[in-house]
């Protein structure tokens, strides 16, 4: 089938945020990413990303890149891109853990067998189950004013369900969620998110009265390894309780369905290692009967592909996916977008050629289309690029 492994290269890359971008557990004012290529023995390249948020995940942009470049890349030189389980078998001998880095790999290694198929990834996967991807709004730790201003934005770009970040200041929270609410009144859907921001007491006070607001769900109120804590809520709230970072594989989220801590889980592809993993933490929430809810991680073009792909796929019950996309860089790209195509191949010039990503065949296909910012966009092409005042730098490191 020519899918040895025969070279790679790990890519860093940083991108300026619009403004900075502010959670419970710190701020981002560039997002922090790792390409990956890995080429075959009939010359294909397939494309990987990875990327971190160091507060968050505990790696940092350099670690990342270190252990794709040091370990990594060099480890799976030789193997078969399709033999998925092997592939990820050979990593977890090199290294446990840092399922962020082994997320590169797995991705490049679904494009090439892709494009060595012939088919976009969710056709690998088991076909499409819908012909469009609905995104959402996301509103990070600001004032009440700002937080109302940018959900109105929002929603007036056709995004009827907004996340908010919360967890810093219970007090300052209550009264931003309250802002959003008055703003975008009882129509649009609201979401919560406190990235562990809380203790037991303060969550269950706070919760308790913005139970009011109408809202969706109360995403990773305590921190990951309160499990107890976490069921405590979901027993005594109301409003379901989604945990984040309390999964990253599938032992974690057989403890959290046991322990009742989870009443949906977020699943995202670079925490949790890669289409591979995901499938299976997928699996067993939906044996669990629990919903999964696909999270972003403000990834560039071959991550938010490689999601959309799994996004698609059957059987699962996925809900929307975080918007993560142009309107949270530094650039002129449309917001009518989303995800846009972009063709400037002037990104990068690898010594061994253009780093610029063209995933039309074994990404997407043609017929995929998106949902929000009030239109619905046909993707042909992924690519990362510098675009006006887009700047995407690759890092030293």
């Amino acid at each position: 089938m020519g899918l040895t492994i025969v070279d790679g290269e790990a890519i860093p890359i940083r991108i300026p945020l619009k403004k900075p971008f502010t959670i419970a557990a710190g701020t981002l004012t560039h997002s922090n990413h790792v390409l990956v290529r890995l080429i075959d023995d009939q010359g294909r390249v397939g494309w990987g990303e990875t990327t971190t948020f160091l507060e968050v995940y505990g790696y940092d942009q350099r670690s990342l890149y270190h252990a794709l470049t040091d370990h990594l890349i060099p480890g799976v030189i030789g193997l078969d891109a399709g033999d998925l389980t092997g592939l990820h078998q050979r990593m977890d001998r090199i290294m446990p853990h840092n399922l962020m880095a082994k997320t590169g790999i797995d991705l490049s290694a679904h494009d090439l067998m892709a494009q060595t198929a012939g088919v976009p990834i969710h056709a690998l996967l088991g076909g499409k189950r819908l012909e469009r991807v609905p995104l959402i709004g996301v509103v990070d730790i600001v004032s009440p004013e700002a937080a109302s201003a940018s959900a109105i934005e929002q929603v007036a770009q056709g995004f009827q369900t907004i996340k908010i970040k919360v967890g810093l200041d219970s007090a300052a929270d209550e009264h931003r969620v309250e802002a959003v609410r008055k703003a975008v009144g009882d129509g649009v859907r609201l979401r919560i998110d406190g990235n562990g921001g809380y203790d037991r007491e303060t969550a269950l006070s706070v919760f308790t009265r913005m139970e009011d607001y109408g809202l969706e769900w109360i995403e990773q109120p305590l921190p990951a390894w309160d499990l107890e804590g976490l069921a405590m809520l979901a027993r005594r709230l109301k409003t379901p309780v989604a945990v984040d970072e309390s999964v990253y594989t599938v032992h974690d989220a057989r403890c959290c369905i046991a322990a009742g801590a989870a009443d949906v889980v977020n699943i995202k592809i670079p925490k949790c290692g890669g289409i591979w993993r995901c499938r299976q933490i997928a699996a067993i929430c939906e044996a669990s009967n629990v919903p999964c809810f696909l999270g972003g991680c403000i990834e560039t073009s071959p991550g938010m592909a490689a999601a959309i792909c799994i996004f698609m796929h059957p059987p699962q019950p996925w809900f929307q996916p975080p918007r993560f996309s142009a309107r949270h860089f530094t650039s002129t790209m449309s917001s009518k977008t989303r995800l846009r195509s972009l063709r400037d191949p002037q990104l990068y010039r690898s010594p061994r050629g253009w780093a610029w990503l063209s995933m039309t065949k074994s990404l997407l296909d043609t017929g995929t289309r998106f949902e929000g910012a009030g239109s619905i966009q046909s993707v042909r092409r992924f690519a990362v690029s510098r675009k006006s005042d887009c700047v995407v730098r690759r890092t030293n490191v």
